[in-house]
């Protein structure tokens, strides 16, 4: 029995984890000159113009990005969104972030999308059919409206959360007008007391991924890997739900939640490519809780193969990148 299944355990966790740290360092060291940029702040500076020494700044986001892993691997063991005590989620994350240049060098709007991403699920998951989840709803709010400020791709994000509220019957008018309270609030205090002044705030530049922006040749193999993810994930998305929705409505719910985080995700990278690293970690992370998925619902005996083939690919996605000039944004 247990000789037919073999799960990547601790070693599979562990190997992923160098495998990332290499990358991450390799990254740093090469340190690539240019930046894909957008208009990120709403009204305060966004995380890659901080003033943070640049050891400091890779330091900080290794220790997110290991932070995020490992806050996926217990987000499931508390919701069980995945039945599978198997580290494949954290896993592929730490591979799939550290394969992307653009991501590992420094700290980055992408990172801190994630980190507050995971917050707000951990949150919306302990709501399924609450009679009142106006204080989690509001908290998610407030979340994204700080986060806003510095990183206007922050405030799409909500939109995974109504619908996920709605999929976990935790949405009224109530839960509504508590998120919009928790979106206005942090304006309103920061202009109120004199923190944020008016003459701050700016609108975004749009750039779609059919512009000349996209042509530029420093992207493609960015592009590629990113393709290669979106149609992946889709992919394990469609095929996990076969299963899931057959099976417990509440995992099926969370799980849904996710899958439209990740849509949120692809269609905001192709309406505002220009920015689309800022939402690159969080579709990491969704289509690693696919993969995990796929070994957890389909019993993979070989599930060590289902990690290792897309980490391979990724892994000469960044030699590639790196061959090729790519660097951070």
């Amino acid at each position: 029995m247990s000789t037919q299944y073999r799960g990547i355990g601790k070693t599979g966790l562990v190997i992923a984890a160098m495998v990332m740290l290499a990358m991450t360092a390799i990254t740093f060291m090469l340190r690539p000159s240019e930046r894909i940029t957008g208009e990120l702040g709403i009204c305060l500076p966004s995380p890659n113009t901080w003033n943070i020494p640049p050891i400091s700044s890779w330091m900080i986001n290794t220790v997110l990005l290991g932070a995020i892993a490992a806050g996926g691997f217990f987000l499931n063991r508390t919701h069980n969104f995945i039945r599978s005590t198997q580290p494949v989620l954290p896993a592929m994350f730490l591979v799939l972030a550290g394969s992307n240049p653009w991501l590992n060098y420094y700290l980055s709007s992408s990172t801190l999308i994630c980190v507050v991403n995971l917050l707000a699920l951990s949150i919306l998951f302990g709501e399924y059919k609450s009679h009142n989840a106006t204080q989690a709803m509001f908290a998610i709010g407030t979340f994204f409206s700080v986060g806003s400020m510095f990183q206007y791709a922050f405030l799409p994000m909500t939109v995974a959360y109504i619908v996920g509220a709605i999929m976990m019957k935790a949405f009224r008018i109530k839960e509504f007008l508590a998120l919009c309270m928790g979106l206005v609030a942090p304006y309103w205090v920061g202009v109120g007391l004199g923190l944020i002044h008016p003459d701050w705030f700016t609108v975004p530049e749009f750039t779609n991924l059919f512009s000349d922006f996209a042509k530029a040749s420093e992207i493609v193999v960015l592009a590629v890997s990113v393709g290669v993810a979106i149609f992946c994930g889709a992919l394990l998305a469609l095929n996990n739900s076969i299963k899931l929705y057959a099976g417990n409505s509440r995992v099926n719910a969370l799980n849904m939640t996710i899958t439209i985080l990740g849509v949120v995700c692809v269609v905001c990278i192709f309406v505002d490519f220009s920015n689309m690293l800022a939402y690159l970690g969080t579709l990491y992370f969704t289509v690693s809780v696919q993969v995990a998925n796929l070994c957890a619902l389909w019993r993979m005996r070989r599930e060590w193969i289902a990690v290792a083939v897309p980490a391979f690919v990724y892994v000469i996605f960044f030699i590639l990148m790196i061959v090729n000039g790519g660097s951070p944004g």
